[in-house]
């Protein structure tokens, strides 16, 4: 059965693996052979029916470009779950990168390794933005300080602290002040020439992405998290950087300067570079709280 979306081959043997695993429920077997059903229009394009058909029996005109073998490559050796998880644990984030530079190679690469995280409903509408220079980082820093300041004021305001009991907001402020602390440090700091908030970092990873999409919160997040845990294998190292992203959400002169598409939100910020100190030892973490249900 052919369409303008998929085709079914002569090769195939009707095993329903591409119906077992298909979302959208598009496939039908039918006289021992998959073809398409009523649900065809639902296809997102995720590709599990093409990489489990033993086959090659399924072509999808949306996806393939060249051939299967370039576009759907044979899945390699799996690596063993001990692999994967050194992997997470030698991630750490970065508090002091060095001045070498990121290279668009490789900054391309780590978008590699965000566009094959799993977004919801395969929307893969994930968006980046990049900023690759020092001193446009600076100007950024200098417009995010001067936002510092103005929290600063507002969190010891007694009109403040009254206005955000009246909109019933205490909790909110309440917390708030109690990272003032923070915002202190980063101004004093910045004043003095020490960036405590990129952590000298030359290039800015912003991940956003269309506010239509079905889950953009988790999808640009876990993209981020797959550039993260990657980054090491590149020599490189990247830290979130949550100021970033609720500076852009409080100031429209940080929006003005972090220049994203309309109707587009930024969910997750990167700092990227080579760490300036050398990590040696892998870090404990506190067991896992579970709870089985039965």
């Amino acid at each position: 059965m052919s369409t303008e979306i998929i085709s079914i081959t002569e090769d195939c043997i009707g095993c329903g693996s591409c119906s077992n695993v298909c979302p959208r429920y598009v496939f039908d077997i039918v006289d021992k052979k998959a073809v398409t059903n009523q649900n065809l229009f639902r296809c997102h394009d995720c590709g599990h029916c093409i990489s489990v058909c033993s086959e090659n029996a399924i072509i999808n005109h949306r996806m393939i470009e060249k051939s299967l073998d370039e576009d759907f490559p044979k899945k390699g050796k799996t690596l063993s779950y001990d692999q994967i998880l050194e992997t997470i644990r030698q991630r750490r984030s970065i508090r002091y990168f060095s001045d070498k530079k990121v290279t668009k190679e490789q900054i391309k690469q780590l978008i590699d390794l965000g566009r094959y995280a799993p977004t919801g409903h395969n929307d893969r509408k994930v968006s980046y933005t990049i900023i690759n220079d020092r001193k446009e980082l600076e100007y950024l820093l200098d417009s995010m300080i001067e936002l510092f300041k103005k929290l600063k004021k507002q969190l010891n305001s007694i009109f403040w602290n009254v206005l955000a009991v009246l909109a019933g907001k205490k909790k909110f402020f309440d917390k708030a002040r109690k990272s003032l602390y923070r915002l202190e440090s980063h101004i004093e700091h910045w004043e003095k020439g020490i960036d405590k908030v990129l952590h000298y970092s030359s290039t800015l990873l912003l991940i956003h992405a269309d506010n239509e999409t079905s889950s953009p919160i988790e999808d640009c997040n876990i993209a981020a998290q797959n550039i993260a845990l990657g980054a090491i294998t590149l020599g490189l190292g990247a830290t979130f950087i949550g100021y970033v992203q609720k500076s852009w959400e409080n100031s429209k002169r940080i929006r003005a300067i972090i220049n994203l598409p309309d109707k587009h939100t930024l969910h997750a910020c990167l700092a990227v570079g080579y760490p300036k100190n050398n990590y040696r030892r892998l870090i404990p973490r506190p067991v896992a709280e579970v709870t089985y249900l039965r």
